[in-house]
């Protein structure tokens, strides 16, 4: 999937309606995110968080707190930013969020902004979990209003 969008409202829409596609059939999503600074990766989880019933303020960069959780009655979003982390301590994070995935009482997304620091093992490893579905969205600045948002499954 290929999208053009021309401000940050638009991002979240398609954010949105990306969530919406693969949520029917998964009860756990990681959204791998990649793209420059000021690509959008940040807005493109707002819009998640929106599609799960949380208030967009809820979502900051999380670039100096690199870990952020909400939860809802049905739904556990996690945001998670590695741009301050060293690539060899990604899979131990990883790891310990990964450690707590409760597939009985919500829908769980992950959303890892500068996902370009996981590894292909510790990809592999997210792929094995139960009812999880992995998407990879490339985020490109086409101007300084529009993003080009490019949506692979994983």
């Amino acid at each position: 999937m290929h999208y053009i969008t021309s401000s940050t409202v638009q991002t979240h829409i398609v954010a949105n309606k990306i969530l919406k596609s693969y949520l029917k059939n998964n009860k756990v999503l990681f959204f791998l995110l990649y793209g420059n600074l000021g690509s959008g990766k940040t807005e493109f989880v707002k819009g998640i968080a929106k599609g799960l019933g949380f208030n967009e303020r809820q979502i900051k960069s999380p670039t100096f707190l690199y870990v952020t959780e909400i939860i809802n009655k049905k739904n556990k979003l996690f945001h998670i930013d590695f741009y301050r982390i060293e690539k060899k301590f990604v899979r131990d994070i990883i790891y310990d969020l990964i450690e707590n995935v409760d597939l009985e009482k919500r829908n769980q997304v992950f959303c890892f902004e500068w996902a370009n620091k996981i590894s292909f093992k510790t990809e592999s490893l997210l792929r094995n979990i139960k009812n999880s579905k992995i998407v990879k969205i490339n985020l490109k600045i086409v101007s300084s209003s529009k993003r080009e948002i490019i949506v692979n499954e994983s």
